[in-house]
């Protein structure tokens, strides 16, 4: 079957622009080749610097709400800490060493003056308490002082429900926040991502470097190793969105595409992971082997077949994409069946038609061809075992044939 050398789709890819710009330089050529990752050209883009400078603004806004959030967290740690020693009645110095690396923030300092006055008001009490008993503080003067422990007491605890809630409170809008200067940063990110499509795979992330002086440059890499096939721009040329730069691929491996045609399906059995043999007319090779690929699934409307791809290798670059090949594939075996030479087959008026010996010396017959290969056409229709056909002058006598009908 004729057919043609391609590049595998597999280790071949079209660079292309992600953005507008202006090409600083182009640092390969075609031909050189270049390993995954290698720098091949730069890239000066506005839009670039502006995704970028977006992402550290974010980053710097998450610092940010990440450190408040920390700060709003500590306190209300140690808030939290405070009013369960508070309420368990320890000591206010020993409080006090308990969290000298605690952080208690403005909350703490009003929680520990309240407790303080607290205790003086409950010792104040107990004592106007018992003088009160032996007759010599007036019932007045007590239950003033009771009054004042009740409240002292009553406020202190107002206190530490209030702060409790308003540190949770603070705590809660800090985290959202940093929820929110994340998810900023993720958009910006994802901004840049969707900017630089296919090229921020090979970009080694979408973190940008604080440090970073030139957010508008991009370095473009190359997604794979392989040769430079061609390329489209020299430096200080401006570019547009998707402009295709270079044609990178890794021709160790090429594609050999065929197309079966509707004749041929019954009889050709070949399926993935099959070898068939490739030649080239061009070349004075012997054939090479090459393994099916894939056979397609779905009839090209426009010529009728179905592709069939088979990989070759090529790692000592005997062969080039676009060369013309033939293919040869395994068919089914057939016995009695009628073939006849390809040079015996006509085309006269638009049906295929052989010449066959007769009484009266040549007589054309429509034929219906079969299976094809080795110079051989099997006939399925049109002739009988037997007959005799002419191989070789079959053009001559078809001119004769249409002169005898223009006279």
């Amino acid at each position: 079957m004729p057919a043609r050398f391609a590049y595998d789709d597999t280790r071949h890819v079209s660079l292309r622009t992600p953005t507008d710009g202006v090409l600083e330089s182009i640092l390969v050529k075609t031909g050189d080749s270049v390993d995954r990752g290698q720098p091949v050209a730069v890239l000066r883009s506005p839009s670039i610097g502006t995704a970028r400078n977006q992402i550290l603004s974010e980053k710097a806004n998450l610092e940010l709400a990440q450190e408040a959030y920390r700060w709003e967290a500590d306190i209300h740690a140690g808030v939290s800490d405070l009013a369960k020693r508070i309420r368990a009645g320890e000591a206010i110095d020993a409080i006090k060493q308990s969290l000298q690396d605690k952080t208690i923030g403005e909350f703490g300092g009003q929680l520990l003056t309240m407790y303080s006055k607290s205790n003086l008001a409950n010792r104040l009490s107990r004592s106007v308490d018992d003088l009160g008993g032996s007759g010599a503080i007036s019932g007045r003067v007590v239950q003033e002082r009771q009054s004042d422990r009740q409240q002292s007491e009553a406020m202190l605890e107002a206190a530490i429900e209030q702060s409790l809630f308003q540190t949770r409170q603070s705590m809660i809008q800090a985290e959202a926040k940093r929820n929110e200067a994340e998810r900023r940063l993720r958009i910006a990110k994802q901004t840049l991502g969707t900017l630089l499509g296919t090229l921020a795979d090979s970009m080694g992330g979408l973190d940008v470097s604080p440090n970073e002086l030139d957010v508008s440059r991009l370095t473009i890499q190359s997604p794979l190793s392989g040769t430079i096939e061609s390329k489209a721009f020299s430096a200080s040329e401006r570019v547009a969105a998707q402009n295709e730069l270079f044609v990178i691929a890794d021709t160790s491996s090429l594609w050999v595409e065929a197309d079966i045609r509707g004749r041929d399906w019954e009889s050709i059995h070949v399926g993935q992971g099959d070898e068939v043999m490739v030649s080239t007319p061009a070349m004075n090779m012997p054939p090479h082997p090459a393994t099916v690929y894939t056979v397609g699934r779905q009839v090209d409307p426009a010529s009728g077949a179905i592709p069939l791809v088979a990989k070759i290798d090529n790692s000592k670059g005997h062969f080039r994409p676009g060369l013309f090949a033939r293919m040869a594939v395994p068919i089914e075996t057939r016995h009695d069946v009628i073939l006849v030479a390809e040079s015996a087959l006509i085309d006269l008026d638009g049906q295929t038609s052989v010449f066959v010996i007769s009484e009266d010396g040549f007589e054309p017959v429509t034929v219906e061809v079969g299976a094809q290969g080795g110079g051989m056409v099997e006939i399925r229709e049109g002739l009988i075992e037997g007959q005799s056909v002419v191989v070789s002058g079959a053009f001559a006598l078809k001119s004769e044939l249409l002169l005898e009908g223009e006279e």
